[in-house]
């Protein structure tokens, strides 16, 4: 993703992924089955609406006082296991799935929050928690890099200038692909959209477009469509930082890939309104002139790096 990724840990992660048992087709409506008078007379409890396969939960710390963050030593631990995780990285989060707890998060508070507008940078990341309180990493249960969110400002602007919004642009990065993901912010008159692909992995795998229609409302809250089906959903909290995701689907449900995405896109949201904000002075700056004083650093330059050059 970025000058910084060892991307040949990447090709080894990506050749040692299991093949998923279906191949990615287009998500059908499925109506819920109704509580029959019979249920209803025996005093059974109404059906949900939605069959819920999957619960998750992004949860960014407001204070540092948790289990999963123990200061430096913890945070060498995660450095020896993997290069993935940076010098510079805080643990500011974890991930729950179905009510446990899977993942931390990380990322570089001052970079993100410190820093002038023109030197800020976002990559955050997750991580499988370390099990086992032991100072060699090697023999530690956990640690392992699962996926990245990075904030591009350069596509960012030229994003904004084609749809005349301030529109920030993702990259999402996991280690069952080398492929990145771009999640692009479009237009819409009244909330916010937002698309990424699904590439095909496998033989059989159908290319799909996934967007994220914004609901109205308190809250960074999606609607997360393949087609016209609704697959999943995500509720924001604002005040305590909480990102609940449910998804709706079986198969999608069991795609690895998929609820990273959707875990990554979790992660997005708690970042959106200040990514918004940078963006919209950026491009107010350039949007007469086309024309901005803002130098792409390096690590940003190497996302339009042509890969057919790169492999000669």
């Amino acid at each position: 993703m970025s000058e910084e990724d060892p991307v040949e840990e990447l090709e080894e992660m990506a050749k040692k992924a299991k093949p998923r048992a279906k191949a990615r087709a287009k998500p059908t409506k499925k109506k819920p089955k109704k509580t029959t008078k019979k249920e209803v007379a025996a005093g059974a409890e109404p059906k949900p609406k939605k069959a819920v396969y999957k619960e998750m939960k992004v949860n960014f710390w407001r204070t540092r006082l948790h289990d999963e963050e123990l200061g430096i030593h913890q945070q060498l631990k995660y450095q020896a296991k993997t290069r993935f995780f940076s010098k510079n990285f805080d643990i500011e989060g974890v991930v729950e799935i179905n009510k446990e707890k899977k993942y931390i998060i990380a990322y570089s508070k001052e970079s993100w929050e410190e820093k002038p507008e023109a030197e800020k940078r976002l990559v955050c990341r997750i991580f499988t928690i370390m099990e086992e309180k032991v100072t060699g990493a090697g023999t530690a249960k956990g640690g392992n890099y699962k996926g990245s969110l990075e904030l591009s400002i350069t596509h960012s602007l030229i994003q904004s200038y084609e749809i005349k919004h301030p529109a920030p642009v993702f990259f999402m990065q996991i280690p069952r692909t080398i492929n990145l993901v771009r999640v692009v912010r479009g237009w819409r008159l009244v909330g916010t959209r937002w698309t990424w692909p699904l590439l095909p992995e496998e033989k059989d795998d159908k290319f799909q477009i996934v967007r994220a229609k914004g609901v109205i409302g308190p809250g960074r809250n999606y609607n997360i469509f393949i087609g016209d089906v609704k697959i999943a959903r995500v509720d924001g909290q604002v005040i305590q930082k909480n990102f609940e995701i449910e998804v709706y689907d079986e198969q999608y449900a069991k795609d690895k890939t998929f609820t990273i995405y959707l875990i990554l896109f979790g992660c997005m949201c708690n970042f959106m309104k200040e990514a918004e904000k940078m963006v919209k002075k950026m491009y107010k700056k350039m949007k007469k002139t086309a024309t901005s004083d803002y130098k792409p650093p390096r690590y940003e330059l190497t996302l339009f790096r042509n890969p057919r050059m790169m492999r000669r």
